[in-house]
């Protein structure tokens, strides 16, 4: 280890520092999968307060693809990839964490690399039943599992819950979340292979759909009374005909938009019946780092008591192309990884 006095700490896990270089998956312009190139980057150095983090597995998510495509808005080249690792250095301010097992959801960290600078303040700590793989496998969609079925919309045990791509790596957190809840959910999914994937998940029922029809056969599940609120991560395909389904007083939940984002929406549609909507987005409600914490240790509370089921599919950084295409075309289930350094390469891993 070498310490020079308020200056930079760092722990001697690779030589790459001897390079300053390392591997990134870049985006350079605006466009479809085939723009992420994987490459060689300056090797960042933590200011006051960050730290370098040691990226073990990143997960690949629907927000990386919005970046990616400029629906969110981003400055170019950028580096897609939100969460985990190991603190490799740290600069002044932030010693405290070097050598500590993290994981992190923030904008801008770059995870797609083999390392990623972060504030310190917005670190979540593992303990050391919780494995890096899974901490990447759940941080970001436990939070928005969590905060979804917790804080949107008001429910009561034993309320119906009707879960979009109920396969899929968030959707299959909301049904876990949902069910630690009391709730009955109802799930859709595109197959019959990803029907068995949401049953396992715990959904009570579980709709084949091509997602044309999904309100009828919701309807017909609940005695044409619908449901208590709707997890729509899907958006354009899925988003007005699920007012057809919702019972009075319910809530129209849309947190992603695979789909595309919905057209502009007639206000009257929620008249009928006095149904709700809301657009929330899990920054807001992990704004506050305490607030982050808390939340966050509640999910790994659920990981560590093997009370949420993870499923994980693993690709190396150089397929970072191929593994948005793949989340984008829908060919998942679970949750989607990089995996950037094998735990082995460190003995702090």
């Amino acid at each position: 280890m070498t310490f020079r006095a308020g200056l930079l700490l760092t722990l001697p896990l690779l030589a790459v520092a001897e390079t300053a270089e390392m591997l990134a998956g870049v985006v350079q312009e605006h466009g479809d999968s085939g723009v992420i190139k994987v490459m060689r980057q300056p090797l960042p150095s933590p200011g006051p307060g960050e730290v370098q983090v040691q990226i073990a597995y990143a997960g690949v998510n629907f927000i990386d693809i919005y970046f990616r495509e400029g629906t969110y808005a981003s400055t170019l080249p950028l580096v897609p990839g939100l969460e985990g690792g190991v603190v490799q250095s740290a600069g002044p301010g932030a010693e405290v964490w070097l050598g500590r097992r993290v994981a992190f959801v923030h904008k801008g960290a770059g995870a797609y690399a083999e390392f990623a600078i972060v504030p310190a303040a917005r670190l979540v700590p593992l303990g050391s039943e919780v494995e890096l793989r899974d901490a990447a496998a759940v941080l970001l969609q436990g939070l928005t599992a969590q905060y979804l079925v917790d804080d949107t919309i008001r429910l009561q045990r034993n309320d119906t819950v009707l879960v979009h791509a109920g396969a899929g790596g968030t959707g299959r957190l909301i049904i876990q979340v949902a069910k630690l809840r009391g709730l009955r959910v109802i799930a859709t999914v595109s197959c019959k292979e990803k029907a068995a994937v949401a049953q396992a998940a715990g959904a009570d029922e579980v709709i084949i759909s091509d997602y044309t029809t999904f309100a009828s056969e919701v309807l017909q599940m609940t005695q044409n009374k619908g449901v208590a609120a709707i997890y729509d991560g899907i958006g354009n395909m899925t988003f007005l005909q699920g007012f057809s389904c919702l019972q009075p007083r319910g809530g129209m939940v849309l947190f992603g938009a695979s789909s595309g984002f919905p057209r502009s929406v007639n206000l009257d549609v929620l008249a009928k019946g006095s149904k709700s909507l809301v657009r929330p987005t899990l920054f807001d409600f992990i704004a506050q780092d305490a607030e982050l914490r808390t939340r966050a240790a509640m999910v790994m509370g659920w990981v560590q008591a093997k009370q949420l089921k993870l499923q994980t599919t693993i690709l190396p950084l150089s397929d970072a192309a191929e593994a948005q295409r793949r989340l984008q075309s829908r060919e998942t289930t679970g949750k989607l990884l990089l995996e950037v350094r094998r735990p082995e390469a460190s003995s702090e891993l």
